[in-house]
């Protein structure tokens, strides 16, 4: 009952928020996404950014239609949308096949699969300044503190994360938190608010891209620095916390953007970043990771996580064509890999563990080269304009890095339409792209 009540206040106060401004309810909308708990009716778990995301929607067709102005589209949008036409293309000629078809189950699954194209348009459509992108990822910046906090009370034990975890991050159809209550009595692997280890895992690895990246780019005050080494320490020990493989093999290709792309700009500053960063994460380690593997569970868990990746084990459980529990995925993709199965479940398969299994089945190989279209126009778009010296560069550079990251955890996860995340990542996207309305604007002397 307390869910629920704070979920309906927490309702008004963004639609209250957004009637005087809809671009304070875009950030509303981000927060929201981020740390909002899940209410419950009945088995069915309502996520607020889910119904949040229609209201501002409809305020911006309203506020549109009231004073004639047009909607701006972008190319992002049209290459991102013939993925969708592909997929209720496969939907519909696969119904027949499998002889049933449920319109409501098929109308939610779709809504997932449009909202990244609805959020990308509402932010692409409101004036945005650079304060505005500055509040964005400080915010990010400032969350990443008390998510990775909850996380290491949840490998701790501690009661109140669980019980803050149970009332608010749970749903039906995700069963991680349940099963390791049950088996183990604790949530000894790290969920936060993503109720998946893996999905936080990814998480974290954003949230260390992100703290990197502003550290080295400079130009903060002493506070601003503090906090930002602060959310990066206890960034590294949530991800530990989470026992994934995915976050520990995430690290090394963390690395790697770092030396490929900001390293050649930022030496001097990149030395000392890595410097500063290597004593904290030591300082953090022996203070919070010793405590975590007195439980002989955590610290064998976390051996076996990073011997599977040093011996290159670690996909083995999800990719084995004979083993691995995609098996019945690979035959499914195989009886029809041009346009896959759309919204439909074929018995037997499992969807949702690898962005690349998961697209393919879906919307076969045209689905996935338009995804794949889409994102290789994200990345050129970004690599022309993350060298701008105003926060649109910086918000360009940093949709670049998450891209080639969430392309990369893919390999394991759901990547760019990961809980949570994907309303953050498609938003920057939109943010990006909202450059050249700021620009129009200015030449026609709106601004």
């Amino acid at each position: 009952m307390i869910t629920q009540f704070m979920w309906v206040v927490l309702l008004v106060i963004g639609i209250t928020l957004s009637f005087r401004s809809l671009k304070w309810g875009l950030f509303y909308y981000l927060v929201a996404a981020l740390v909002f708990p899940v209410l419950w009716v009945g088995e069915i778990a309502v996520r607020f950014e889910l119904v949040y995301c229609l209201w501002l929607l409809f305020l911006l067709f309203a506020e549109r239609m009231v004073e004639g102005k047009p909607f701006y589209w972008h190319f992002i949008l049209s290459r991102y949308g013939l993925f969708l036409v592909t997929v209720v293309v496969a939907t519909l000629i696969t119904i027949p096949v499998l002889g049933e078809a449920n319109l409501l189950a098929h109308l939610v699954s779709f809504y997932g699969f449009l909202r990244p194209l609805l959020v990308m348009l509402l932010f692409l459509n409101i004036s945005l300044d650079e304060k505005f992108l500055k509040k964005v990822l400080w915010v990010f910046v400032w969350l990443s503190i008390p998510l990775a906090l909850l996380t290491i009370g949840q490998s701790l034990g501690i009661g109140i994360a669980e019980r803050i975890t149970l009332l608010g991050y749970t749903s039906p159809w995700r069963t991680p938190v349940f099963a390791l209550l049950k088996d183990i009595g604790t949530i000894i692997r790290g969920t936060g608010v993503f109720e998946s280890p893996v999905f936080n895992a990814a998480y974290f690895l954003l949230a260390l891209n992100l703290n990197g990246f502003l550290l080295i780019r400079g130009g903060l005050k002493p506070f601003q620095r503090l906090i930002l080494y602060l959310s990066l320490g206890l960034a590294f020990i949530g991800g530990i916390a989470t026992l994934s493989s995915t976050f520990l093999a995430g690290l090394l290709v963390c690395a790697g953007l770092f030396l490929l792309f900001v390293w050649p700009k930022y030496q001097l500053r990149f030395l000392r970043f890595a410097l500063v960063s290597i004593c904290i994460v030591i300082l953090i380690g022996f203070l919070i990771v010793p405590r975590l593997s007195e439980n002989p569970v955590f610290a064998g868990s976390l051996r076996y996580q990073v011997e599977r990746i040093k011996s290159w084990s670690v996909l083995e459980t999800r990719y084995d064509p004979t083993t691995g529990f995609l098996k019945g995925t690979y035959q499914a993709i195989m009886e029809r890999p041009i346009f896959g199965w759309g919204l439909n479940q074929k018995e037997g398969a499992f969807i949702g563990d690898s962005l690349f299994t998961s697209l393919l089945y879906s919307s076969g190989v045209v689905g996935l080269v338009f995804f794949l279209w889409t994102i290789w126009g994200i990345l050129m778009y970004t690599t022309r304009h993350r060298h701008t010296r105003d926060m649109y560069g910086a918000i360009n550079q940093i949709i670049f890095m998450f891209s080639l990251l969430l392309l990369a955890v893919g390999v394991g996860q759901s990547g760019f339409f990961t809980l949570r995340i994907q309303e953050w990542y498609w938003a920057l996207v939109g943010m990006g792209l909202n450059r050249e309305l700021r620009l129009l604007h200015k030449r026609g002397g709106l601004e």
